[in-house]
């Protein structure tokens, strides 16, 4: 995969794709597969917004079942067995448990009949070969069982729990990423840092875009026959380019989610939803009392807490989450599970995304979340021709919203194309058919030359595709070791990062190409170790070196 803005710059696509966060990605992807000549570009580095900072969750849609949205629930269970399927390395089944207790419709009983209708409505969700990707039936659980998982743990009415399970990715950044080097292997053409600025227009209809080189301050045009604004947060920002200055209604309206990594595993085992009780203030300025539920997530050896949603009513634009609302969510976590006693230093990273926001609950003041896609065509909304506009809510769904797009965008162009493949097309490193058997053949083949946690991270980041890494550092011996620190990302990673991936800064290999610092801060001697391989691919000088570093570590302090 490689940056190659002179071909951007001469050639002529049938779609050009703003932003590659997971939407953009998917539809780099599904269109390729479908034989459409593709150009996909992104402000910044790809998936670093909302599409990397999240629980990690891939949701077969149970919270669902409250509203009876059955066809949304059926459409992420099957969405999440295709992701299991496409991408076995890196999408793996999570337990769940949540307490049930002497509420309505938190009562062991509701949520029994809940348990029964998730396995009905999801009856389908074991058609993979591989045993490691089995989800079994949900079920209730008692109070003596449910305190053997979380331990001293109370709540009025608490009688038991329900257990089901869903499915969590191990790495959000690699997972977009394989979507994007699977579309540049079929012959689309990617680039990070290039910024649109501005559409071509030709008698009402689209020709292209401008856009503007991030790295190298240069500006240069790319033409073709549909553009589709998948820039997520920025969408409104694209389309204030239209000519008139803005698309005739704002799209996405701005909430903001907070998730924390702790960085200790609080349930080692499984992953909870809590029921947290929460003051409101009311419209006669009193006061009144609710419940949301908080979830823990243990991932790698750390856990994920969240979600945080807070209303916002401008860009949030490199927005920071204060140390107010960090303590704040801290008291609310502990107050929820204070067995997990939590402490401002046990966090090790904050993510923050930028969520569509529905409205907010006019009792509570909790962000109502969007519930559903949109795909908006411009010819009908404001009379130009050739822009489409995706507003995506869910990471899970990406894939199935993409193959809709490109329908849409096949009948566009007038040509017959074939349906799409993507729900049974393996992506990058996904060449597996039983993901236990193959890790541990992995192992036992390298054991002579490679610790098994080594081979392991490499298994669940790069899957079948991770002798590359290993080829990389046969043929170059010093970058066969560790990063200094690290127990498991090898030299030759940052290396492949540069050459094979697009890595043009270190934030991209600390934070996206690795899972060096995607947990929290790498040590001094790592994040320096990583600048000095990327120095000397990239020919950095030395103040160009420092301020890379700089940045980094100002990530890690923006809380």
């Amino acid at each position: 995969m490689k940056r190659n803005l002179n071909a951007l710059a001469h050639t002529d696509y049938d779609v050009i794709i703003i932003g590659a966060g997971i939407y953009g990605v998917t539809l780099a992807w599904d269109a390729v597969l479908r034989g459409l000549h593709v150009a996909l570009i992104d402000k910044g580095d790809f998936a670093c917004a909302t599409s990397s900072n999240s629980l990690k969750i891939i949701h077969g849609g149970l919270r669902y079942l409250q509203q009876l949205d059955i066809p949304r629930m059926r459409e992420s269970i099957r969405e999440r067995m295709i992701l299991m399927r496409i991408a076995p390395h890196l999408v793996h089944p999570l337990p769940c448990v949540m307490p049930t207790y002497g509420k309505w419709m938190n009562r062991r009983e509701m949520l029994a009949l809940a348990m029964g209708l998730n396995d009905l409505i999801g009856f389908d969700r074991n058609q993979l070969n591989d045993p490691q990707k089995y989800l079994p039936a949900g079920k209730t659980i008692s109070r003596p069982e449910l305190k053997i998982i979380l331990g001293e743990y109370s709540f009025d009415g608490l009688n038991g729990g329900a257990h089901w399970y869903d499915c969590q990715c191990y790495n959000t950044e690699r997972l977009a990423l394989s979507f994007l080097i699977s579309a540049a292997n079929l012959g689309a053409d990617i680039a990070n840092y290039v910024k649109a600025t501005g559409f071509i227009v030709k008698q009402d209809r689209i020709t292209g875009i401008t856009v503007a080189d991030q790295l190298n301050h240069e500006t240069f045009e790319i033409h073709g026959k549909i553009v589709i604004n998948a820039s997520g947060p920025w969408i409104d920002d694209v389309l204030t380019q239209l000519p008139g200055g803005a698309s005739r209604r704002k799209w996405f309206n701005f909430s903001t989610a907070t998730n924390l990594v702790l960085k200790h595993q609080v349930l080692p085992n499984v992953a909870c939803g809590l029921p947290n009780r929460f003051t409101f203030k009311t419209s006669s300025a009193g006061t009144g009392k609710a419940i949301r539920m908080l979830f823990l997530a243990p991932w790698r050896n750390v856990t994920i807490a969240g979600t945080n949603h807070l209303p916002v009513d401008r860009h949030p634009e490199g927005f920071r989450v204060t140390e107010s609302e960090i303590n704040q969510f801290i008291e609310a976590l502990n107050a929820a599970y204070p067995a997990s006693k939590i402490t401002r230093d046990a966090v090790g990273f904050v993510y923050k995304g930028i969520l569509p926001k529905a409205g907010i609950h006019r009792r509570t003041g909790e962000v109502i979340l969007e519930k559903h896609y949109k795909i908006i065509d411009h010819a009908k909304v404001d009379g130009i021709t050739g822009l489409l506009t995706v507003l995506g809510v869910k990471y899970t769904t990406a894939r199935n919203v993409a193959q809709s797009v490109i329908d849409l965008v096949a009948k566009k162009l007038g040509k017959t194309r074939p349906k799409s493949k993507s729900d049974i097309t393996r992506l990058y490193g996904a060449e597996i058919d039983s993901f236990e058997e193959f890790q541990l053949t992995a192992q036992k083949q390298h054991q002579n030359n490679f610790e098994p946690q080594v081979i392991k991270h490499l298994v669940y980041n790069y899957g079948s595709a991770y002798p590359e890494i290993l080829k990389l550092a046969a043929s170059e011996p010093p970058y066969a070791g560790r990063i200094a620190g690290s127990t498991e990302v090898l030299k030759a990673e940052i290396l492949h990062a540069v050459r094979q991936e697009m890595a043009m800064k270190l934030s991209d290999v600390i934070l996206r190409r690795t899972d060096l610092g995607s947990a929290g801060l790498p040590g001094d001697a790592a994040i320096d170790e990583c600048a000095s391989i990327m120095a000397d691919e990239l020919n950095w000088s030395l103040a160009g070196k420092a301020e890379e570093i700089a940045e980094v570590i100002q990530l890690y302090q923006a809380a």
